[in-house]
């Protein structure tokens, strides 16, 4: 058995899942954990396997982000990525999770296989479908290196990069919470913060993110609040949007991360080890996202 203990954090991830469906939050982060274990209970293994499914929407920003990173990284060491290299890339990425998701040989415990959640669930992706979808991967990418955000990007000193990471974490209040960011870096005493989107907008959810980043940016570098600006750039509709950041805000994120952390924790049996209830007390949410939802094999029984 892991000797990983599933410690309670917050994400903006994890609070939209929290607001969608309380079963589905309880499947993600709960009745899959320790899933990847060989020797767990079949069922647990059966929610993990759910768990990694990815639509075939959500795993193309995945690519596109990966290989911007790709780019990004090696501009940072001096070296230059044409746009015929990159799309090169791009569509070798994308030929190859089309033929892996195909291939049966998904199982959940391997992190270099996928599966589509269409593949699993039997919905049709037709080649009309694929072709649309490598279009728009392209058109994504096109968009990223005409614009002028990587111009800026090019033009500015590496070591006004602030970082790269996929993963951040900081402390609030004794609570872990965690965040994905794209790209940041200061601009004379101002710091930028950008994050890349290649789905439909949603302005609301973009502030949340982009206010819990400029969060977690003041309180790591101790920045004031009015010094950081953040930016989403659409890639798949070559939009860049700009949200300001003041106090209010952060104060405002503070609450909200503070009263949303309350509520999940009120489905815990046992905060200090993070157990939650048993599963039937998760309310589950029967509407337009359960034909979405990866879980629905097994929370309608039929698995």
């Amino acid at each position: 058995m892991t000797d990983f203990k599933n410690e309670f954090s917050w994400s903006k991830s994890r609070d939209g899942l929290f607001n969608e469906c309380k079963r589905k939050y309880f499947f993600n982060h709960y009745g899959s954990w320790n899933g990847w274990d060989h020797n767990e209970l079949d069922r647990t293994k059966r929610i993990y396997y759910l768990k990694k499914l990815n639509t075939k929407e959500i795993w193309l920003g995945q690519i596109i982000h990966e290989v911007i990173k790709y780019v990004l990284n090696q501009l940072r060491i001096g070296k230059i990525i044409s746009l015929s290299h990159a799309m090169a890339i791009l569509r070798k990425k994308f030929e190859e999770g089309f033929i892996q998701s195909s291939l049966k040989r998904y199982t959940g415990f391997n992190s270099k296989s996928h599966k589509f959640f269409e593949k699993e669930y039997g919905i049709d992706i037709s080649k009309e479908d694929k072709k649309e979808l490598l279009k728009k991967a392209e058109l994504c990418l096109t968009n990223f290196y005409n614009s002028d955000t990587f111009m800026t990007i090019r033009k500015t000193s590496i070591e006004n990069w602030i970082f790269l990471e996929d993963f951040l974490n900081f402390d609030f209040e004794g609570n872990k919470i965690f965040l994905s960011m794209d790209f940041a870096m200061k601009e004379g005493d101002k710091i930028i913060l950008y994050d890349w989107k290649t789905g439909q907008e949603r302005t609301a959810d973009f502030d949340l993110q982009l206010t819990c980043y400029a969060l977690y940016v003041s309180e790591k570098l101790g920045v004031s609040p009015e010094n950081i600006t953040a930016k989403i750039f659409n890639l798949s509709i070559n939009k860049e949007d700009v949200f300001e950041i003041n106090k209010e805000k952060l104060e405002d994120m503070k609450k909200y991360i503070r009263e949303k952390i309350k509520l999940m924790k009120s489905l815990l049996v046992n905060i200090e080890e993070n157990v939650a209830k048993e599963e039937k007390e998760f309310p589950k949410e029967e509407g337009f996202y359960c034909s979405r939802c990866n879980f629905k094999k097994i929370c309608s029984g039929e698995w």
